[in-house]
Parts: structure tokens; sequence; C-alpha cells
């Protein structure tokens, strides 16, 4: 059997099309995936001059790439009968790949930390008057202008990368904000693009370095490439890599965040690509015909569209009343009517977590969810932030607002009392007495008082562990845990503002913006799904399907969007400046995408449901799209007595969900299972402290000296103290711990060189990634911080060798299975054993060696899989003694106060 077994001639033409820049055009459904990670192995195959680190593959989400990157592991060992160098492929986001490019070759960015939407908010709050959001008169105290201005910052930044003339005020807030962000050594997903065009249009010798590196690009969801995006993919393409770009025009729905559907409409001429290497993938796998007709039947009417027409090749035939629409005199009705086709549904046979409401809009999720509630569905509402509505949070938030004195002692008991979890009234006295205790004007340095801690400490004198078999108490494990994260996203920013200024802004952080930017915990674990139905929108449920959907809501002004009211980006920002700016507005050729997204979701049942809305006068009459899926020749209107027949159900997707971990995440798992499940499943996070990024730096000041000598240029002791002082970087410190630390690490480093320097010249390779590919959707992946090979007695031996920062003993670490984990990481990318593992202090010079013996490699491939069935079983056991127990920072949520009795750690 050959990776081209199984391919229509169109996906075979894809594949096969290796030499020429290549344009598939895949409708929904068509496999694309499966065509893609063959042609990336194809041209493994095909051309040996190509490494895997001459390829990268641009996908539009992480989750995505997992995908994509595992197929390509499947096909490779399939055809290829080895996996060596796939780990330094490329298979990622655009941001992720212009993040790893900067950090590798441009030195000044190696310090830079990325800011997500909700850490940006938090900054540009902090720092409204030095981004520039007081020059366009906005407010940095007002959450909505703090979202407003970052939505005018990313609309410049993703078109500012020619020389086009902006208004003064523009150019200055634009130069403002890049400046404060630089400043403090921090990107947002904007400016990381913006500085990779940057340093490709200035910076020669990162030219030459991606000319001679990047030889095939593959784009996948190229229909939503924004302008900044195509401006990069068009840089690329100049430099001389084979261009494959993958998309479809009618699947374009994110043009609110500046997709340009031309892109893909005019990428034949743009980039001159022959008519015979355009390849439309239009045959279906996932859909019945009735569904795609009700698709097709809404996509023609659009105009601005590429000419093609969807086919249907699904096994899995149409019934009568598997398409219906509905309509309903109120949304009560509506959604009961929901509830009772899901129940019927489940009843044939088909998992509750194969089902998905998708919502236009998410404000319709709350109502949605209490109508299921009251038929015992189990459901997930994705993509809507409801951890602040949760009985357990407000009373976390209370703690703060009770130290900030703005309710006292009995309100905040009142609200742990309501939590739902049973606390004792002693210990909940004893909490609230240590809470009064802290005296926030006498703590005069800000590396003296952490909200991280006192929430930790609070939780510890509650006493609040997960009880077994109660399934409330793990719900509320997973929210505290997910306010563990909030605090962390806001002290990350704000950890150098004096405690008492600290907790107030927290406490107003808490009261705004956070309250709409945070789902309930347990959604966030992406290792556990439980079976329920999906409640989202339609742009979450993008790349997803489904064997039965519900289009809810099909109102005017709803799905179909109506227009938006009050201010716009436009009071601030010239349209003229920005190309096509109409398509930010949305039109109703957007809308019918987003619609075709939606239906084409369904693998066969598909129901479109209206009623008037009881919340908006604007959105009570029948949606446009509604009155045209209704001209499908297969679709009817709902009877009520349908009956579902278990018969030609699409069997439930049995493929394990993707575990993808890292080296420090198994060596967590190793020392303690239920400790990983704290961090990992839980998210309780530790508290920030002044010396944090020590160890980072150490390994970047390392590295650079090791790459020195690889690249032929050696260092010399006396440029230590530069290299050093280049590096050296620790956010969260204050000035004194600072010049103590980096006195420290320049000692270490001058030890280091002394101790090493005869042995630089037999360094292979200095940090560099590896990934294990196991199997069933198992993933390990790191880095190896040196490769060096050594003549033990007139043998050249290789070492991988791992370096430490931290004092004291390191015979555990030797010990620990991180090492193995490596030693079978490095087999897999150079196709050759290693034959020693090495542990190095850099603080103290200690060492540790082991040897490397092919039961390393079996012991380690099986403990490794055992972890992950565990993780998917939701199995992790605890793993209690006294010496690890006393280092574990979460012992608090483990250990009962009788065992730390017994283990005398109170």
């Amino acid at each position: 059997m050959t990776i081209m077994d199984g391919l229509t001639a169109d996906q075979r033409r894809a594949v096969e099309t290796i030499d020429d820049n290549l344009e598939i055009i895949a409708c929904a459904g068509a496999g694309k995936t499966g065509v893609v990670t063959r042609r990336i192995v194809m041209i493994l195959k095909s051309r040996p001059e190509i490494r895997p680190e001459n390829i990268v593959a641009f996908t539009f989400t992480e989750k995505a790439a997992v995908e994509l990157k595992n197929r390509i592991y499947k096909y490779a060992h399939q055809e290829l009968g080895n996996v060596q160098g796939l780990a330094h492929m490329y298979v990622g986001t655009i941001h992720g790949f212009c993040l790893k490019i900067l950090q590798e070759y441009v030195q000044q960015f190696q310090k830079f930390s990325v800011l997500d939407e909700i850490t940006t908010s938090i900054f540009i709050g902090r720092n409204n008057d030095e981004c520039g959001m007081t020059d366009l008169g906005l407010l940095g105290y007002k959450m909505y202008d703090v979202e407003f201005f970052i939505k005018v910052m990313n609309l410049i930044n993703e078109n500012s990368f020619d020389d086009r003339v902006w208004p003064p005020k523009i150019s200055s807030c634009m130069s403002k904000y890049q400046e404060t962000f630089y400043k403090n050594k921090y990107f947002d997903f904007s400016l990381i693009l913006k500085e990779m065009i940057n340093q490709l249009e200035t910076n020669e010798e990162l030219r030459n370095i991606i000319k001679n590196k990047i030889k095939y690009l593959t784009v996948d969801e190229y229909q939503d490439i924004n302008p900044i995006q195509e401006r990069l993919i068009r840089l690329l393409f100049e430099l001389g890599c084979n261009l494959c770009v993958v998309g479809d025009d009618d699947q374009t729905i994110y043009q609110f965040r500046g997709s340009d559907v031309s892109n893909i409409l005019h990428f034949e001429e743009n980039y001159g690509i022959k008519p015979e290497n355009k390849v439309i993938l239009d045959k279906n796998f996932r859909c019945t015909s009735a569904v795609i007709d009700v698709a097709q039947t809404i996509i023609r009417l659009n105009s601005n569209r590429l000419d093609k027409e969807m086919q249907s090749a699904s096994s899995w035939k149409h019934d009568d009343g598997s398409v219906t629409y509905s309509e309903f005199g109120n949304t009560s009705e509506e959604y009961g009517f929901i509830a009772e086709q899901i129940e019927s549904l489940h009843s044939v046979g088909i998992k509750y977590s194969d089902m998905a409401v998708l919502l236009r809009k998410s404000k319709s999720g709350a109502e949605l969810s209490h109508i299921l509630d009251t038929y015992d569905i189990p459901h997930i509402i994705d993509g809507v932030h409801e951890l602040f509505m949760t009985n357990e949070i407000a009373a976390s938030c209370a703690v703060f607002n009770f130290l900030d004195k703005t309710i006292d002692g009995e309100q905040l008991k009142t609200l742990w009392n309501n939590v739902g979890y049973p606390i004792d009234a002693i210990s909940l006295d004893f909490a609230v007495s240590i809470l009064e205790l802290i005296d926030l004007a006498a703590i005069k340095g800000y590396s003296d008082f952490s909200i991280q801690q006192v929430f930790h400490d609070f939780i510890v004198n509650l006493g609040v562990r997960e009880i077994e078999g109660n399934n409330n108490s793990e719900i509320i494990l997973y929210n505290l845990g997910k306010f563990s994260q909030v605090i962390d996203d806001f002290e990350k920013i704000n950890f150098s503002v004096a405690p008492k200024s600290r907790i107030h802004r927290f406490c107003f952080f808490l009261n705004g913006m956070a309250i709409n930017s945070y789902a309930e915990g347990q959604l966030e674990n992406t290792y556990i799904r439980p079976d329920a139905v999906n409640i989202m929108t339609v742009h979450k449920s993008k790349g997803l399907e489904f064997t039965a959907v519900f289009v809810p809501q099909l109102n005017r002004n709803y799905f179909p969007a109506g227009g938006h009211g009050g201010r716009t980006i436009w009071s601030l920002v010239p349209k003229d400046c920005i190309p096509n700016a109409k398509r930010y507005e949305g039109t109703l050729e957007d809308e019918r995408r987003l619609f075709y997204v939606a239906v084409t979701r369904a693998k066969k049942f598909l129901f479109l449901t209206r009623s008037p809305s009881s919340t908006s006068k604007n959105e009570r009459t029948i949606s446009q799209l509604l009155i045209g899926a209704r001209q499908s020749k297969f679709i009817i209107r709902h009877n009520g007595n349908v009956n579902y027949s278990a018969m030609g159900i699409p069997p439930a997707d049995t493929i394990n969900a993707p575990v993808n971990l890292n080296f420090s995440i198994l060596q967590d798992f190793f020392d303690c299972p239920y400790r990983f499940k704290l961090s990992f499943f839980y998210g309780f996070v530790q508290p920030i402290i002044p010396g944090l990024g020590y160890g980072t730096s150490m390994h970047e000041i390392v590295m650079n000296i090791h790459r020195r000598f690889i690249d032929g240029d050696p260092v010399e002791k006396a440029e230590l103290s530069e290299i050093v002082a280049d590096h050296f970087f620790l956010r969260y410190a204050p000035p004194f711990i600072e010049k103590n630390m980096h006195g420290k690490a320049e000692r270490s480093i001058q030890d280091y060189f002394d101790k090493e320097k005869n042995q630089f010249k037999n360094i292979q390779h200095a940090e560099i990634d590896i990934e294990i590919d196991l199997g069933d959707n198992i993933k390990v992946n790191g880095r190896i911080d040196l490769v060096k090979k050594a003549d033990i007695e007139g043998n050249i031996k290789t070492f991988i060798v791992d370096f430490k920062t931290q004092h004291g003993d390191i015979t555990e670490c030797i010990n620990a299975e991180q090492l193995k984990i490596y030693a079978l990481g490095y087999k897999e990318l150079c196709g050759e054993k290693a034959d020693y593992m090495e542990v190095c202090n850099l603080d103290n010079g200690d060492y540790q060696r082991e040897t490397i013996t092919d039961r390393t490699f079996e012991e380690v491939a099986c403990n490794i899989r055992d972890a992950t069935e565990k993780i998917r079983s939701n199995k992790m056991e605890r793993k209690c003694n006294k010496q690890k127990c006393s280092k574990c920072y979460l012992n608090y949520l483990c250990l009962s106060k009788e065992e730390k009795s017994s283990m005398g750690l109170m």
C-alpha cells in the first residue's frame, strides 16, 4: 500500500505537482489535509537534496498544525521508513514561524516575550499614555476604549508594511506603540509579523539565511490571509521557495480581522501560476448530497467567487427528515425543539459529542444552555466567557476586594459558604484572620508581595482539595485553577507595582476587563473532552465536523448579522489608508460564506431553526439565509414526528485526541502524576519570583557561546562579560537582585568556559529541536541543550548534555525520565544512538553521567505510552513522601492536614 492509494485523480495531481508552484482549491470535506501531508512526504521522497528543515507549512491554528504534523509522521514512516529530521520541519502558525526565526537569528529579540490578547489589553491599560492611546483621544481606564484601541492598532500594523503615508497623529501613535512594547521586551501578534517583514527587507544576512533554508512553503487556509501575512508570503516566494497555497474562497470568514478574499481569487495572476497547476478538489467526503445541496444553494448566490461545484462523495445517504427547517413562536420553543431532537438522535446511538449547536453570536449560549439543563443534556459552551458567573470565582474575587477594603470579613465568609464545597467554619475563620494580618502599606518592596501567593495561601488555609467521587469538587478546582491563571496574566504585567496599588488595580481588572475574557476552567482541558453537546460560534467550528448540526436563530440582523452602531475604527483611521477597507465591515456575501461553513460541518443531520428574538426587536423576521436555504430540493419542514434510525449513521470518530507533551511536562508527570493534574489539568500557576528567567538567560548565554564555536567564530574569554550582558534578563527582579544574580551568572559562565573551552571544538549541536512520534496521536517535543562528541580510549562517543542552574544534588536529574526522552529524541532526529546522557549544573560545575542502552529507548517509549493512557483516562495517582511533598508548591491541594501532620510538614 502506498500513500497514493485511494486518491482521486485531482488529489493525485496535487500530490505529484512538486516542481511547480501550486494552487489547491479545496471545497469543504475534500480531504485537503491528507493531500498536503502526502505532497510533503512526496517532496522528501522524490528530492533527496531536500531536508525536512527546507520545508515550511503554515496553518491557521495550532490544532491544525498538530493534525498536519501527525499525518506527516504517519506517511513518513510508511513511505520513507523513518522520520529522521522531521523535528526540524516547521509546521505551525505564521506568527509562530516569525517568532522562531526572529529569536533564532536576530539577537535583540531573544529576550522578547509574546503577549496574547488578554495580556496585551492589560499591558496597554497600564501603559496607555506611552502607547499613544491618549493621543487618539481614548481613555486608558475604560475597558471599551482599550479594546477599541487594540483593534485600531491591529488594523494599522497589519497594513503598515510599505511606504504608505499616514496622518501625523496615526504615524506618531504607531511609533509610540512599538517603542513601548520594545522597551519592555514584548511583542503582540501584529508586531511579530511587522518586525519579520522589516528584517527580511533590511537584514541581508537574514534574507540569505531564509533563502538558503526554505525551499518549499505550503500555506493552508490561504483564503483567510490578511495583508501583512500576504506580504510575508510574497517575500518568501521572491526569495525563491516553491509555493503551494490551499484554501477555499467560499470559506473566507475572517474578513473582520482583515482577511481578503481577493488573495485567493486572484492568486493565479498575482503569482503567475500555470492553469494546469491550479487543482480544484470538489469532492466532499464528509456530507450527504442533501447537506451539500443546501450549502450550494446559498453559496451560488455570491457573485465574488471562483467557478466550481461541490459534489458529494460521502458514503452516508440522505434520509427524509435528516435535513429540515423549523419556525417557532419564541426561543423557548425553538431551544426545546433542539433539545428534543438531541435526545432522539442520542437514543439511536449518536454520541452527544458528535452533535453541535452553531451560533452566529455567543450571546444566545446562556439561554440555550439553560434549556438543555432542564433536559439533563450534557453540553459544553465553547467561546462563552462565564468563569466569573460561578460562585467560586465570585468568592475568589472577594478575597482581594477584602484586601482592598471594599467588603468586610462577614461578606467574604458568606461568599465562600455559597461555593458548594464543604468548608468548615474554623478553617474559614482562620483563612480570613490571616488575610487581616496583611498590611499592604507596610510592604515596601514590590518583590516581597505576590497576589498569587496570597491566593495559594488562602486556599491552603481553607483546606480545599479534590474529593474523590465528588464531581463538583473537580469543577471547583478547575475554576480555581483558572483564577490562578487570571492572577498570573495580571501579575506578569503589574508585578513591579507597589502592593497596595497592585491590589487596587487587580480588583479594577477583575470587575472590568477580566469578566468577559475567561471561559470556565474545565473547557481548557484539551486532553479530556466529555461526551457532551458542543455549543459554539460558527467561527469556532471551522475545521470541525459533526454527525448532527443545529443552526438556530436564523433571523435578520442575527444571521446574517446586522450593521454595528456606535463608534467604528474609521472614526480614527482614514479609509483611504487601508486597501479595500470595506472588507472589515462585512457584507451579505460574507454572511453567506459563514452560513456555508456552518452547514458543511454536518455529515448527515442538519436542522435550521428560527424564532423571533426575545431580546432584540431587530432580530424578529426570517433570515435571508433561511429563505435561500429553503430553495434546496432536499430540505423539508420538520413535522415533529420524525423517527430516526440507527441505520446509516456515520460512526463516531474513534481516533484518540492528540496528546502533545514536552519534556518538562512529562518529567512533572513522572515525578508525581497528581501534581501534573494540578498544574496542567486544573491550571494552578506558581507565584512569580524575582529570579524568574535566570535559568532561561543562562541557557541562552551558553547556547550563543556554543553556536559561535560551531560557526567557526570561537569566543574569547574577554568577550564573556559582554555576552552575559547581552543575554541576561530578569523581567521581575528589583535592581539589587538583578545585579547580584547578574554577577552570579557571569562567575558561573567564566568557570564553565575555563573548564570546557578545550572541548568546544567537539560540539555538534547547540539547542536543537527534537520530536518523538509514538503513533496513536502521541507526540513529545523539546530541545536538547548540547550534543558533543569526545574521544574515549580511541572511540568517538556522543554525549547528550542538559544544563541545570539550581544548586544542590543533580543525581536525581540524571536518573530522571527527561534525559532518557532526550536520548530517544536524538535517535529519531539523527538516526544514530548517543552513548551518554550528561547533566551539568552551571552554578556549581557538578556533572553526572549515565550510559544509554537499547533498553533506555524501550523503557522510555513504554513509560510515555503509559503516561498518555493515564492522562487520557484521568487516572493520575499521588506519589507522596516527605522529601517529595515538602518541595511541592501544590502540596496543599493534595494533602489533608492529617497527611501533612503524619509527614511532619505542618
